[in-house]
């Protein structure tokens, strides 16, 4: 069987608990919703290594031509 609800019946639901339960509700909601931004982070974190590994090793290009690349028709 399924069950629908609109989230305006959802939204009455919500507004009906107690503040114990709506913190804990609110608490579940960031537990589910870490793992997106923390994927993010991580990306962002393992490209910043990655950038810096390259310096490290001599594996630049002068910012002319990075330019030139971004931006060719300027």
């Amino acid at each position: 069987m399924n069950a629908t609800i609109s989230l305006e019946g959802l939204w009455s639901i919500v507004n009906s608990l107690s503040t114990k339960n709506k913190k804990w509700l609110a608490n579940k909601l960031n537990e589910a919703l870490a793992p997106a931004s923390q994927s993010k982070d991580e990306a962002t974190l393992s490209a910043i290594s990655k950038s810096l590994n390259e310096a490290k090793n001599g594996q630049t290009m002068p910012i002319d031509s990075l330019w030139e690349q971004l931006y060719p028709n300027l």
